[in-house]
C-alpha cells in the first residue's frame, strides 16, 4: 500500500521528454507484482464502462492521428482501472484508516518538496516544465489531497495547534510562489480562513494564533518571491491587470494572455461540440483535440481580432482537461464525468462526515484545474473523482473516527 500511494502521488507529474509515463509504468509494475500474489477482481461498474469507452476513444484517436504511440493510452486506462480496483480492495480490507490519511499527507509533502527544488536544478522553468514535470496548471492538483488530508488530521486532534503542521503549509506556499501558481496560493489562503472559522468555535485564543499564522504566511510569501524573482510579482497583480484591461483601451494584453486563451478555448470547444451530431455525441477521438480543435480556435481568435500565431504553427495545441473530455469524447464522456461527481458527492454525504461540505468543495475544485490545465495525464487525476476514490475514502476514514467518539 505504501509503495502504491507513494508512486501515485509523488510520480504523478514526472515526465520523460514531455511524456507522463512514470506513474503509469511504476504503478502498472506494482499492480502486476500484486496480481502474482492475489488477482485483482474485475467488477462490472461504471468505472469499468468508462475505461472501456476511453479505450474505444483511444482506438479512434489512433486511427485519426495515424499514430501507433497512442497504444500508450490503452495501457494508461487499463492501469487507471486496476488502480481503482486496488483502492476498492483496500477499503474492503479496512486498511484505509488514519494511517492512510497520514500517508496521503506525507507523500503530498514529499511531492511539493521535489517540485520546489526543481528550480534549483533548472533556472528557466521552460527547461523542465513539460519535459521532466507537468506544467504548474496541472501539477498543483495535488493540493486537493494535500489539504483534505491535512484537515482530517487537524480535526482528529481536536484542532490542536501542534497538529496544524504549519511548516508544511508554509512549504507548500513557498512552492506556489516559486512556480507562481495563483490558484495554488488562493486555495491555501481560503483554506486558512476556513481553519479560522472552525477554530473560533473551540477557543478564541486558537483563533488568534491561526490568524497570526495567516499573517506569517503573507510574510513568507513576500520573502520567497523577493528571493526567487528579480522583478517580484505581487499576488493579485495579474488580476488587477485584467480589470485594467477592461477599462483601459491602451492596456497591454500580455498580462492576461494565458487566462484569455483558456477562456477562448472553452468557446472553441463549444463551437466544435455543436458542429455535427458525431462531434456532439462521441467527439473526434481521444488525444485528437490538440489538432482537431485548431480550426475552431483559429476562427474564434480571428473573430475577436487576436493574434493566433500559436495556432498557425505545425505543433499540437496544449489543451485543458475540459477541452480533452468534451472535444475528444463528446457528450458521453462529459456525462461520465457528471456521474462520477454526483455519485462521489452522494457517497461523501452518506459517509456521515461532519466536514462533508469541505470535502465536497475540494471534490468540485477539480473543475478549476480542468479549465486551466490537463490533469487527465495522471492516474490520480481520475482517482480523485471516481466513486469510492481518494476523496471519498478520506471522508469515510473521518466518519469512522467520529463513529468511535459517538
Amino acid at each position: 500500500m505504501n509503495i502504491f500511494f507513494f508512486i501515485l502521488i509523488v510520480a504523478s507529474s514526472m515526465q520523460i521528454a514531455g511524456y507522463a509515463l512514470i506513474d503509469v509504468i511504476l504503478v502498472g509494475l506494482f499492480l502486476f507484482l500484486i496480481s502474482l500474489q492475489s488477482s485483482l477482481k474485475i467488477r462490472i461498474d461504471w468505472v469499468l464502462v468508462f475505461c472501456i469507452y476511453m479505450i474505444f476513444q483511444t482506438f479512434r484517436g489512433m486511427y485519426a492521428l495515424e499514430d501507433i504511440r497512442m497504444i500508450y493510452w490503452i495501457l494508461f486506462f487499463t492501469v487507471v482501472y486496476f488502480s481503482y480496483q486496488y483502492l476498492i480492495e483496500l477499503q474492503i480490507q479496512s486498511k484505509l484508516d488514519i494511517e492512510f490519511v497520514k500517508k496521503i499527507f506525507n507523500y503530498c509533502r514529499v511531492y511539493f518538496v521535489i517540485y520546489g527544488l526543481l528550480p534549483i536544478l533548472f533556472v528557466n522553468p521552460d527547461d523542465f516544465q513539460g519535459i521532466y514535470w507537468a506544467g504548474s496548471s496541472a501539477a498543483f492538483i495535488i493540493v486537493i489531497p494535500f489539504l483534505c488530508s491535512h484537515f482530517i488530521l487537524f480535526e482528529r486532534s481536536g484542532y490542536s495547534l501542534s497538529a496544524l503542521r504549519f511548516p508544511s503549509l508554509l512549504l507548500y506556499l513557498a512552492v506556489t510562489v516559486i512556480h507562481y501558481s495563483r490558484i495554488g496560493m488562493y486555495l491555501l489562503f481560503i483554506y486558512f480562513l476556513y481553519l479560522g472559522y472552525k477554530t473560533v468555535a473551540f477557543n478564541v485564543k486558537k483563533l488568534f494564533l491561526v490568524f497570526s499564522f495567516f499573517v506569517i504566511s503573507f510574510f513568507v510569501l513576500d520573502i520567497t518571491r523577493n528571493i526567487y524573482y528579480i522583478d517580484a510579482p505581487a499576488v493579485g497583480t495579474t488580476e488587477i491587470a485584467q480589470i485594467n484591461s477592461l477599462i483601459d483601451d491602451d492596456a497591454s494584453i500580455e498580462e492576461i494572455e494565458s487566462d484569455l486563451n483558456r477562456f477562448l478555448m472553452t468557446i472553441s470547444v463549444y463551437e466544435k461540440f455543436i458542429s455535427s451530431p458525431k462531434e456532439f455525441l462521441i467527439g473526434s477521438g481521444w488525444y485528437t483535440s490538440r489538432f482537431t480543435l485548431k480550426p475552431y480556435e483559429q476562427e474564434v481568435f480571428n473573430r475577436y481580432g487576436l493574434d493566433s500565431k500559436h495556432i498557425a504553427n505545425n505543433k499540437p495545441m496544449q489543451v485543458t482537461s475540459f477541452a480533452s473530455i468534451v472535444s475528444d469524447t463528446g457528450v458521453i464522456g462529459l456525462l461520465f464525468l457528471f456521474y462520477f461527481f454526483i455519485k462521489s458527492t452522494i457517497q461523501i454525504l452518506q459517509s456521515g462526515s461532519k466536514e462533508k461540505s469541505l470535502l465536497i468543495g475540494f471534490l468540485f475544485i477539480n473543475w478549476l484545474f480542468y479549465l486551466i490545465g490537463n490533469s487527465f495525464i495522471s492516474i490520480i487525476g481520475f482517482l480523485l473523482i471516481f466513486p469510492s476514490g481518494i476523496i471519498v475514502s478520506l471522508s469515510r476514514v473521518k466518519s469512522l473516527h467520529e463513529a468511535k467518539n459517538n
